[in-house]
């Protein structure tokens, strides 16, 4: 779903799928891929090979607002059938994951506020959340009643102040950059005024609906535990399959079985963590690549290169060549 989006946001810039890399270019066919499961690591390097191609700062943040799918359409039905635009906003943070598993989002009120964090779950990308700021953001737009304003302001991480005007074109109200933790900041008087759209009778069989998609997720958290097993492995320069089930109390087929049922896989995984970890290595320009490639358990620096040219589209020394620095997260860190 999220793929599709991101290749298809591409098509008002003038760029086309045949311009990824060859095998991201599969996320542009028109079969159903609802029911597929794409791994992290593909989804970052779409976000990354696509932002290039548009050389837009503001490409997840146009790329949300003009995403619309059946589950996003059917989140924001359920917001508008909701009795106020505050059961809307929590409704939404209940379920989120529905739309996205690569965030989780939780409310914090004050006196005059409500503010909505996005948090990010494993290696999501900066774009990923991005996005899902700018749906968000548009999805509670159509709660506002034109008495109070309801969105008062949206926090995003970068420090880019040349894009900031854009980002406020952009999403129609004030925003702010440079903030540790990204979130929208919510009109708490707006949130009480009850909705003209509410629709008990329909809310009441959405929710079951949203209920029963969510509990049909598969289940990511083990798949993290095993990634954090594999950094730790990583670290010490002794990973494998045996070591990685050893904490679990279960042996390498089961470890399979049960990462079979979060629709991954080790291999999958031990790629994921190593491209994170190149990431972040070559970003701090500590070590030279060679070093990299041994820290991460490449029998050779070729090996190294094919791998990060596979899940980025260039060399490592491109990479740091063209400054990609942590300022910029083009990738996880």
């Amino acid at each position: 779903m999220w793929a599709k989006g991101i290749v298809q946001a591409l098509v008002p810039y003038g760029r086309q799928a045949r311009e990824l890399p060859e095998d991201l270019r599969q996320y542009n066919a028109p079969d159903d891929m609802s029911l597929a499961h794409i791994s992290q690591t593909d989804m970052n390097r779409l976000w990354h090979a696509a932002a290039t191609l548009s050389r837009d700062d503001c490409f997840a943040l146009r790329m949300g607002q003009a995403f619309s799918s059946p589950t996003s359409q059917l989140l924001g039905l359920a917001s508008r059938s909701s009795e106020t635009a505050s059961a809307a906003v929590q409704r939404l943070v209940r379920f989120i994951q529905v739309f996205s598993t690569q965030v989780q989002l939780y409310s914090v009120e004050d006196e005059y506020h409500l503010t909505v964090y996005f948090e990010p779950n494993g290696a999501a990308h900066p774009l990923q959340i991005e996005a899902l700021v700018s749906r968000c953001v548009t999805t509670w737009k159509e709660l506002d009643t034109g008495n109070l304003p309801l969105i008062m302001e949206v926090r995003l991480g970068d420090e880019m102040d040349k894009r900031r005007d854009e980002c406020e074109h952009i999403l129609g109200t004030r925003v702010r950059l440079g903030c540790k933790r990204i979130a929208v900041r919510l009109n708490r008087r707006a949130l009480q005024v009850p909705l003209p759209s509410r629709d008990a009778f329909l809310l009441k069989r959405l929710d079951a609906s949203l209920t029963d998609m969510l509990e049909d997720l598969p289940n990511v958290d083990f798949a993290e535990q095993v990634k954090q097993r594999i950094r730790v492995l990583l670290s010490e320069r002794e990973v494998s399959e045996d070591l990685v089930a050893t904490p679990f109390n279960v042996s390498p087929r089961h470890l399979r079985r049960k990462l079979s049922e979060s629709c991954t896989t080790y291999e999958k995984l031990l790629d994921e963590v190593r491209m994170e970890l190149a990431i972040k290595l070559i970003q701090e320009h500590r070590l030279n690549l060679g070093r990299i490639a041994f820290e991460l358990g490449f029998l050779d620096p070729s090996s190294f290169t094919r791998a990060f040219r596979r899940w980025t589209g260039m060399s490592p020394t491109a990479f740091r060549e063209q400054g990609f620095g942590k300022s910029e997260s083009p990738l996880p860190v």
